[in-house]
């Protein structure tokens, strides 16, 4: 809950009592339950606070005009001299064919402020896994049949890195969080799969050291003894046919703890997972049995 809405309990707590802010359900136990609706209030709550809005003006508002109202407030992103292309979107698979559509249009401005409207529109965690992670898919698959140019595939990495990096700022770091280290292996560039990693962690509460791509396993190691990480994931998507690949999968299994799990993804995952067929490596198809891994971690 807390790390969903970026604010401590303490302030939700304050907030219900001045406020009547949230009438959430409670359980048999009398713990809290809260609808997806009232985390995305709370949310909004929260972001537009940090824009300068008192509590006590804004809390009556109705959802849509807490969105409405963030639209207004939020700082404006840069504007090239060219017009923005306009493309409207009710749903997120709407909002994925208008970034794709973008993309294509080399339509920058355009393309980050449709992933700022989601964020805003259907909160950060639908953004990541129905918008971004399918959009990174569909516009790797598009450069690798030729129907994109290596310009594009760059646009829309350059987008999604500056999104994703600014909103990892956001998360609030809670004390005894699970720690996660996320990079890509020497060889592999492309980093927009580690950066999906890395906020999906966030997203549940983790907190995610990035590395950043290419890097030896015996610096990937050494981070994740000195943080003393619970898990390491690394991102595989190109190229497929790497040897050096699996010696080093290998050797980092080898040098890190047995306590550590080692995760990896990507497009090119799956074959050098079936190169390696070492059982302490895992597999992750996609963000969502990715979570579920993680979450399989935290309730050890």
């Amino acid at each position: 809950m807390c790390h969903r809405t970026g604010l401590s309990s303490h302030a939700i707590r304050v907030w219900e009592r001045r406020y009547g802010l949230i009438c959430c359900k409670r359980t048999l136990t009398n713990r809290r339950l809260y609808s997806d609706e009232e985390i995305e209030r709370l949310r909004l709550l929260k972001l537009l606070t940090d824009c300068g809005h008192r509590i006590s003006n804004i809390v009556c508002l109705k959802l849509e005009e807490l969105c409405s109202l963030y639209k207004q407030s939020a700082p404006a992103a840069p504007q090239g001299d060219a017009a923005p292309l306009v493309l409207q979107h009710q749903t997120p698979d709407e909002c994925l064919a208008c970034c794709l559509q973008a993309v294509r249009k080399i339509e920058q401005s355009a393309l980050t402020q449709l992933l700022e409207d989601a964020r805003v529109r259907y909160g950060h965690r639908v953004t990541l896994l129905r918008i971004i992670a399918p959009f990174v898919y569909e516009v790797g698959e598009a450069w690798r049949k030729g129907d994109l140019r290596v310009a594009h595939e760059h646009l829309a990495t350059a987008v999604v890195r500056d999104f994703l990096s600014y909103t990892a700022r956001h998360y609030p770091l809670h004390k005894g969080a699970r720690e996660i280290v996320v990079a890509t292996p020497s060889g592999q560039a492309h980093e927009i799969g580690a950066l999906l990693v890395a906020a999906a962690a966030r997203e549940l509460g983790w907190r995610a050291t990035y590395l950043g791509p290419s890097l030896p396993a015996e610096e990937i190691a050494a981070c994740a003894k000195m943080r003393g990480a619970d898990a390491v994931a690394l991102s595989i998507v190109y190229p497929g046919d790497d040897p050096a690949v699996p010696e080093e999968l290998a050797h980092l299994r080898k040098i890190l703890p047995q306590h550590i799990a080692l995760f990896i993804g990507g497009r090119a995952a799956f074959g050098y997972h079936q190169t390696l067929r070492i059982p302490d490596v895992q597999l992750i198809s996609d963000l969502d049995s990715f979570e579920k891994a993680l979450e399989r971690i935290r309730a050890r």
